[in-house]
This record gives structure tokens, C-alpha cells and sequence, in this order.
């Protein structure tokens, strides 16, 4: 029998594993990058098995099936338990495949912490790069939490990852809106009003970002409040609502009575797996068809960070997506009850202050 070092001399090209330490033990780790039909799971899967009967001193072989895979789970379940009817005890107890699209699914292979933290450290990472519009939209959204204090430019340069520059640029597009205040040699930069043209200006350029639409053409679609339950069950945290429902968890007062379609925002790029999607409902299909009406719709959320809020069992958007997600869904009527109700909270926030200014407290 080969030992580890052996088996991983033999082991060449663009297929080899990598060996990482567990404990007292060794584990090879299969990585598939874009994993897309049962023909390449399985010869995988034979790699692994060779692999372990070769080098018996080996805890385990695992494939970890990354981000930019297309072979759908219901597949990897299946291919898998076939495989390991095939193979003799000792290889079946240490071959094991994880989905990394569904962190969290498999108890036992995560309860592995250097594992998980190779796995992780392994991820495709998040946005590094601001625009202008992720500026503005971590000033708007201390505005709407209720006047934050202010941020210089280099905390914001901080929280947002965006360069000073790219910080100037957007105070200075924005700057009717900004109020300075100087503190401790600083100045400290917060949103003093955001008017309907401001909003307006930032909607039209948030919406930039790419959105991909879904489509339920079973005939029988899933309503937007139970499509949204089902996203709840995933508790991935770079998925949230926004949109109608989201705007409406951050303001009760808005007047609609249920979203037509559930919009998601996912903390990445265009280039971010999608394969959630089944999880929440099979029946959802990609659409590039404009005049589709849509069930589901997901926005890219590509800044360093996202904003969303967890409460309860739901991820929620920033207010500032969901209006812009409801005006690309031209739901001009509940955009402007959203700005109206923002605005009247904030006058009535302004009065408060004064009279108790006014009345010396």
C-alpha cells in the first residue's frame, strides 16, 4: 500500500486534490469549480475512491462542490448514494461529497472547524470595490436609521472600501444633501435632507446593477410571502429581501397590500451561483424574456458591504435597495409613498428636536 506522500506525488495536473491536516489524520480534498453533468462527479468520485484504497492511512477523500456548479443536488444525492452502494465499506465510510452552494446542510461535514475554515478560506471573495452609490448609500441609510452621527472621509473610505477619491466624488455629486461639521480637527459628513430628485438620481444609478428574473411557468406559482418562507430556511446571509416586501417591512405605513414578486438581493457579483434558486422552488426558471412577469427576481449587490439586516427569521435589504428595486419593477406609486413617508418621519423627527430645543430640555 502507498503512503499519503506516495499517492500524492502520482497525483498531477488540474484534478489534484489538495491535502490538508485533520487532527492526527490527513484528508484529501477534491475541488469541483464548475461542476456541471454526473459524468464529471463521477470520474471524481473514482479519483477519490482510488485514492482511498491506495493510501489506507487517509481519514477521508471529500469533493466540495464550489461556487459556479450547475449540477443540481437532487443530482449530487443521487450519483452519490449510487456510488456508495458500489464501494466497500472501508472507502464508503471516508468518500463524502458537500455542496459549498449550501453551506450549513451537512451537519457532520462542517462540525470539521479545519475543514470548514480551508473551505471558507477557499470562497470566491466578496465585493472589494465601492462606487459612488455605495457611498451615498451608507450615508442614506444612517439618515433613515434616524440622523447618525456624521462620518469623515476616511471612515467612510473605511466602511464602505471605497477610495478617498472615489468618496469625494460621491460627496461632491451629492453635496446640496451633506452637511459638514467640523470635530476634533475633522469634518463629519452626514445627509441633512435627501430630496425627490435626490432619490431619484440615486435609484437611476443604483439601478445599473445587473438583476436576473425567474419565471413559474407550471401554471400553479408560489406566492411571494411563501417563496420568501423558503428563503428563510436557507439562513444564508448574503440573501435578502427586498423590494415591495422589504420595503414594506421598513415601512408598515406603505400603501400596497402584497408584493406581486419576491425580489432578492444577493451580496456579489453577476458572476454569483444562482443555484439557491431550486432550493427555494424548483419550478423557478430563468427568463430573459422582458415581457415575462416575473416571480422572482435577484439583484446583484456588488459593494463591500450589504447592508441587510437580520430579524427574526428573514434577512431584510436596506430600505434604499428595496425603493430602487420597486421603481425597476415601476412601482411608481409605492415609491413615491415610500419617499413621502421617509420625508414625513423625518420633518416630524425635525419638529420633535426643535420644540425641545425651543422648550430648553
Amino acid at each position: 500500500m502507498a503512503t499519503v506522500q506516495d499517492l500524492m506525488a502520482s497525483i498531477k495536473g488540474h484534478n489534484a486534490p489538495t491535502l490538508i491536516r485533520i487532527g492526527e489524520g490527513q484528508e484529501l480534498v477534491f475541488e469541483a469549480q464548475a461542476l456541471k453533468n454526473t459524468r464529471d462527479l463521477r470520474f471524481l468520485m473514482v479519483e477519490a475512491a482510488y485514492a482511498l484504497n491506495k493510501a489506507p492511512d487517509l481519514q477521508r477523500a471529500s469533493i466540495a462542490v464550489k461556487t459556479g456548479s450547475t449540477l443540481s443536488q437532487h443530482a449530487i444525492q443521487t450519483e452519490i448514494q449510487q456510488f456508495l452502494a458500489l464501494c466497500q465499506p472501508p472507502i464508503a465510510n471516508r468518500l463524502q461529497i458537500v455542496d459549498l452552494r449550501t453551506k450549513g446542510s451537512d451537519t457532520h461535514y462542517w462540525s470539521n472547524e479545519v475543514l470548514s475554515r480551508y473551505l471558507d478560506e477557499s470562497q470566491p471573495p466578496k465585493p472589494t470595490k465601492a462606487s459612488q452609490e455605495a457611498v451615498i448609500a451608507t450615508l442614506l441609510q444612517r439618515y433613515l436609521r434616524g440622523n447618525l452621527p456624521g462620518l469623515s472621509l476616511e471612515d467612510l473610505a473605511k466602511q464602505t472600501g471605497a477610495g478617498i477619491a472615489t468618496v469625494y466624488l460621491a460627496i461632491q455629486r451629492y453635496q446640496t444633501c451633506i452637511e459638514r461639521t467640523p470635530h476634533g480637527g475633522k469634518m463629519l459628513l452626514r445627509l441633512h435632507h435627501f430630496t425627490r430628485n435626490d432619490w431619484r438620481q440615486w435609484i437611476e444609478r443604483s439601478n445599473r446593477l445587473s438583476s436576473v428574473h425567474f419565471i413559474d411557468r407550471s401554471g400553479m406559482p408560489r406566492s411571494a410571502t411563501r417563496l420568501a418562507k423558503a428563503l428563510a430556511r436557507l439562513q444564508r446571509d448574503d440573501l435578502a429581501i427586498g423590494g415591495m416586501m422589504g420595503a414594506m417591512h421598513h415601512l408598515p405605513a406603505l400603501d400596497a397590500t402584497a408584493a406581486p414578486q419576491l425580489d432578492i438581493l444577493l451580496h456579489g457579483s453577476p458572476r454569483a451561483d444562482l443555484s439557491f434558486i431550486e432550493q427555494i422552488d424548483p419550478g423557478l426558471k430563468l427568463t430573459k424574456d422582458p415581457h415575462d412577469p416575473a416571480h422572482v427576481v435577484v439583484h446583484f449587490i456588488d459593494r463591500p458591504q450589504s447592508l441587510f439586516e437580520r430579524e427574526g427569521e428573514h434577512n431584510w435589504g436596506a430600505l434604499p435597495d428595496c425603493i430602487a428595486n420597486m421603481q425597476r419593477a415601476r412601482q411608481t406609486h409605492q415609491v413615491e409613498d415610500a419617499i413621502n413617508l421617509i420625508r414625513q418621519a423625518h420633518q416630524a423627527e425635525t419638529n420633535g428636536t426643535t420644540s425641545q430645543q425651543g422648550s430648553g430640555k
